[in-house]
């Protein structure tokens, strides 16, 4: 049986509601920025480290608010749902 991979995702939206998608290379579907959680990391400190590779956007580990954790049957896949409190036009959220 696979092991359940733990991945910590950002729910970005602006000020218009359009929320905000990403899409790795090679592939067809869409999904939140975020990525696994390395061993002895914290989800709010994956989630910090994940925008800033994938998005150049900066935000302290506390300036995210927990949505809930979230999975479905047929994934291995944990997502825990944040979503940075920071102005949409910033790089750096604290």
């Amino acid at each position: 049986m696979p092991s359940t991979l733990r991945i910590a995702a950002a729910l970005l939206i602006d000020a218009d509601g359009r929320t905000l998608l990403v899409r790795k290379r090679g592939t067809q579907a869409f999904m939140q920025p975020g990525g696994k959680i390395d061993a002895g990391e914290q989800p709010a400190e994956a989630l910090a480290r994940e925008l800033h590779e994938e998005l150049n956007l900066r935000i302290a580990p506390g300036a995210a608010v927990y949505l809930g954790k979230f999975s479905a049957p047929a994934a291995t896949n944990q997502v825990l749902l944040w979503r940075p409190s920071c102005s949409r036009y910033k790089s750096t959220c604290r």
